[in-house]
């Protein structure tokens, strides 16, 4: 299922946007005799190999539970290249797309390298194994563990999205066209800032919570390794997807704060039982959305104008999925934490 979710993902990545379908009129599959292409930029060759690393991965572990590890990885990267063939011919219909040979090249590249580490994480394999077994130690099993970590690793994605709060996520202002309602200020800018990145990281870390065994070390090295990791890709995304001079520009006081009220909050939080920081951890989200959608829009971060509509790249479409993963996040957490309150009570939760 999460192979075939990616695929849609890919699909609408590589689709987007969907308008002015063109006949052909001859030209159909002349891209893949085109000559070598005159300039060949970084992003799209980084972005169009990391887009198919993921599928890869995820096809071969879904295929070696019916056939063994060899078949597995090579019908992996078959179907990684059969999707990038199909994708690549339905771009010569839209005039925003170009169809690349070299794309299909670098789509096939990148998949095959996903199929080939996919069975270093094999439950058969030792890495696998032991991820297992640590995942097993440190959350609880069943539909509840594997719905938060999910979410956690969906947290993780939504990162390199680049809203104007850093983690912002449900920020709807744009697609609902709502005004902010606070005037801006430094001052009241800085409090809204720390506000919405203490109570999203509270409420992940207290979502995080609920599926935990229990809030010794093993809680706080996941946490941690989860919030370092979101830092990372923010630091990322500004380079990659902004293309700021300084990667670590997001990193701002308002964010700091944020993270520190987080961490204190959670030490006090953490001792509540799994349904109270269940519940907390919905208020939180709810409250995060709800600070997100209200905070003054900082006139000192514009836009950058690769990013804006019309300017159709690899880049914007990668913008588009990830700002649309960013927003829907919270409410997909808000509706783990109700899980979490009606769920019964299991031995060993």
């Amino acid at each position: 299922m999460a192979a075939l979710a990616y695929i849609l993902v890919i699909i609408y990545a590589s689709l987007q946007p969907f308008v002015d379908w063109r006949d052909l009129h001859g030209e159909f599959g002349n891209f893949l005799f085109a000559p070598w292409p005159r300039w060949i930029t970084i992003d799209d060759v980084l972005f169009n190999f990391v887009a198919y690393v993921p599928l890869g991965f995820l096809l071969t572990l879904a295929w070696s539970v019916r056939w063994n590890t060899r078949i597995a990885v090579v019908m992996a990267a078959i179907s990684c290249v059969a999707l990038s063939l199909v994708l690549e011919t339905a771009q010569q219909h839209l005039p925003a797309r170009i169809a690349s040979n070299v794309d299909l090249l670098i789509n096939s590249f990148g998949g095959a390298v996903g199929a080939l580490i996919a069975p270093l994480f094999a439950p058969g394999r030792r890495l696998g194994a032991e991820l297992a077994l640590l995942r097993g130690r440190w959350f609880v099993t069943g539909a509840r563990g594997d719905s938060v970590l999910v979410l956690a690793g969906l947290w993780l994605i939504a990162q390199l999205h680049t809203p104007l709060v850093a983690f912002g996520n449900g920020d709807l202002r744009s697609s609902l066209e709502l005004a902010g309602l606070i005037a801006y200020t430094p001052g009241s800018y800085l409090a809204a800032e720390a506000g919405v990145v203490m109570l999203n990281t509270a409420g992940l870390g207290l979502l995080l919570a609920s599926a935990a065994r229990d809030t010794a070390a093993g809680y706080w090295r996941a946490l941690a390794l989860i919030v370092a990791g979101a830092c990372v890709l923010n630091a990322a995304a500004a380079l990659l997807v902004l293309r700021a001079p300084n990667p670590w520009n997001w990193l701002t006081p308002g964010v700091g704060i944020g993270l520190g009220a987080a961490l204190v909050l959670l030490l006090v939080l953490t001792r509540l039982p799994h349904r109270g920081r269940a519940a907390v951890a919905l208020l939180a989200l709810a409250a995060a959305v709800i600070l997100v959608n209200i905070t003054p829009a900082n006139p000192y971060r514009p836009m950058p104008p690769h990013l804006l509509q019309g300017h159709a790249s690899h880049i914007l479409s990668f913008a588009s999925m990830t700002r649309a993963l960013s927003d829907l996040w919270p409410f997909l957490a808000m509706l783990c934490a109700l899980f979490s309150l009606t769920a019964r009570r299991k031995a060993g939760y």
